[in-house]
């Protein structure tokens, strides 16, 4: 059986709130590759020595998220959740807006005020926080707009791997003190991703 190897951080989250919400035919395993010891282990499977990491059954292995998202929606039988055809270049287009704009704005905050406390590491300067603040402040209103008039990221009935990629910051709106309050399509996605259980609480039960 495939091992997904994770930890609680930002991507590997979203990679088993993902998981956990195709009921892929997979193993969990909590992993560190950064650990002392651990490096050994794990560099064959990542070379970047980070998770989440996917290893099959012939021992081959699938890094960074989008990615292993992918193939778990295959061997779980849904690949409409990251879907082909005629929705591929709408999915494409927002994991990449999130990749190169939202997430990297949204995700210097879960950074500074999350990771950062976390690990006991150097805080970012308020000027460089200040201009990701002032990215959030102008790409909220992008995403807000296109929500408007759609229950989900791509149009349809259900949510597919759009949604959870735009919204993997949501579960740390408030700790990474963001506030899309004044956002209404945003909070109701935020809210009908939260009405789901595994992306509520992916490591419940593991």
């Amino acid at each position: 059986m495939p091992t997904l190897y994770h930890s609680i951080n930002l991507n590997p989250r979203l990679c088993v709130a993902a998981a956990r919400y195709l009921n892929a035919p997979i193993r969990y395993e909590a992993a560190a590759p950064l650990a002392p010891g651990q490096s050994e282990r794990f560099a064959p499977l990542n070379p970047n020595l980070r998770v989440p990491i996917l290893q099959l059954d012939n021992g081959s292995t699938l890094w960074e998220c989008d990615a292993i998202v992918c193939k778990l929606a295959r061997l779980a039988g849904k690949p409409e959740f990251f879907p082909d055809g005629e929705q591929l270049p709408e999915l494409i287009r927002w994991l990449s807006w999130t990749a190169k704009h939202w997430g990297r704005a949204t995700s210097a905050f879960y950074f500074q005020h999350i990771v950062v406390p976390r690990y006991r590491l150097p805080v970012v300067p308020e000027a460089e926080m200040q201009g990701y603040a002032s990215e959030v402040a102008r790409l909220a209103p992008i995403l807000d707009a296109h929500l408007a008039g759609r229950t989900w990221m791509l149009g349809g009935d259900a949510p597919t791997y759009a949604d959870f990629r735009v919204g993997d910051i949501f579960p740390f709106e408030q700790d990474a003190k963001l506030d899309f309050s004044a956002f209404p399509n945003i909070r109701r996605l935020s809210e009908q991703l939260a009405a789901l259980p595994h992306w509520r609480a992916p490591f419940e039960g593991l």
